[in-house]
């Protein structure tokens, strides 16, 4: 059996090394494979289970679909027709939490933890962003003028 990170999430490196001692005792071999970013980003090598970690902003209504149908490798792993999903959702016809339901019944995508991450301060500071680590990227802030 196989399991794919991208190389950089620490915790995706614990979680393998859990996940092999545990699948040892039962006899079951995991081969771990650690990819660079651009390798992981299109998706293109074979796995049997990937892990990944994804950063949703608000909405979450936007961000939850157009962050999973931005990432080719989400695509080729979820085998569910993402243009029709795509055509529903620019019309406005996509119903997110319905959608991701669906993937959670399934267990197409089985989420393992969970983080809600905000920042207090401010509230003038602007463009604040996670980077893919789900870290804060404060290098594209600003603060917005006071307003008269």
């Amino acid at each position: 059996m196989t399991l794919t990170y991208y190389q950089d999430h620490i915790e995706h490196r614990a979680i393998g090394g859990i996940m092999a001692t545990l699948l040892a005792e039962h006899q079951v071999r995991l081969e771990i494979r650690e990819l660079e970013y651009a390798e992981w980003h299109r998706g293109e090598v074979v796995s049997d289970i990937w892990l990944n970690s994804a950063n949703f902003t608000l909405p979450i209504n936007f961000s939850l679909f157009a962050w999973l149908y931005e990432v080719p490798l989400i695509r080729h792993c979820i085998p569910i027709d993402w243009e029709e999903d795509a055509g529903r959702w620019h019309a406005g016809e996509l119903n997110p939490a319905t959608w991701s339901q669906q993937l959670l019944a399934n267990q197409t995508i089985v989420p393992l933890i969970h983080h809600w991450l905000m920042i207090q301060g401010q509230r003038s500071m602007r463009g604040v962003r996670m980077n893919t680590l789900g870290w804060f990227d404060f290098k594209s802030a600003w603060f917005a003028p006071p307003e008269p």
